[in-house]
């Protein structure tokens, strides 16, 4: 076996059992996230959602001999009425969290901008890195509101360098690249294959970058990430920017041991 790798972005509570076991044979670490599994009625039931991750998927991981680790945060897709976001504020002072995410826009309604904006000063305050969601449709121009609500925040640079952009296309990179946001890119059916993975990768320095497999619901390949670094590695590139993007990078940021 080589070295064992990060998935730095899935959706635990959507997969089978089986799939931890599989995870634990190649990922140092998988990272899962809060999504849209249902629509939040109240905020105790995203409180609800929140503690099935933290407690269920967790241990689920655990029993397989995988490490997970979480991001916690509202999703475009299921804002409840009334956050609580002093509560909030102590879910990612729990054990195993390490982010806020997934957070971001989907049709940047106003109440959508708000609740991204909110999501985005907390991780400022409390340090932590954020993983921003970019829709499947009209991405080119949601991504460019996201950057431009980012932009007006006047975030500092250091912050700036810990939140990362998810599920970029060919298109996206450049809108996101001329800022110091981090890029991730997901390689799922239907979004990136591990081929495009590598004509990106092979236009732009890798130190902004992190693979994923966003493992969901929706058409996914649990083994993205392993088999762009394959990819990766018959395509020539160097072992230290491979490394870089399936762990290095997502290990830093997420500070995993």
């Amino acid at each position: 076996m080589g070295d064992l790798m990060i998935d730095s972005h899935v959706h635990a509570d959507t997969r089978p059992y089986e799939d931890f076991e599989l995870m634990a044979t190649v990922f140092d670490c998988v990272i899962t996230h809060a999504h849209d599994p249902l629509k939040m009625r109240s905020f105790d039931v995203a409180l609800d959602y929140f503690d099935k991750i933290l407690g269920n998927e967790i241990a689920k991981a655990r029993k397989n001999g995988l490490n997970m680790k979480a991001c916690i945060g509202i999703h475009p897709r299921a804002i409840p009425p009334k956050i609580d976001y002093d509560v909030l504020k102590e879910y990612l002072k729990k054990e195993n969290v390490v982010g806020v995410g997934e957070i971001g826009l989907e049709k940047c309604s106003k109440e959508e901008i708000e609740v991204f904006e909110n999501q985005i000063t907390i991780a400022r305050e409390m340090d932590l890195p954020a993983v921003v969601h970019t829709p499947r449709t009209n991405k080119e121009a949601v991504t460019k509101n996201i950057v431009e609500v980012l932009e007006s925040m006047d975030l500092p640079i250091d912050f700036k360098k810990k939140i990362v952009i998810e599920h970029v296309t060919k298109e996206t990179v450049p809108i996101i690249w001329e800022n110091d946001y981090k890029l991730g890119i997901t390689v799922q059916p239907q979004k990136l294959t591990p081929n495009d993975a590598v004509e990106i990768l092979g236009e732009y320095c890798e130190k902004r970058f992190l693979l994923n497999s966003d493992s969901s619901s929706a058409p996914s390949d649990i083994l993205g990430v392993p088999k762009t670094v394959l990819k990766l590695k018959m395509a020539g590139f160097d072992e230290k920017v491979i490394r870089a993007v399936s762990h290095n990078n997502a290990a830093d940021l997420f500070k995993i041991n």
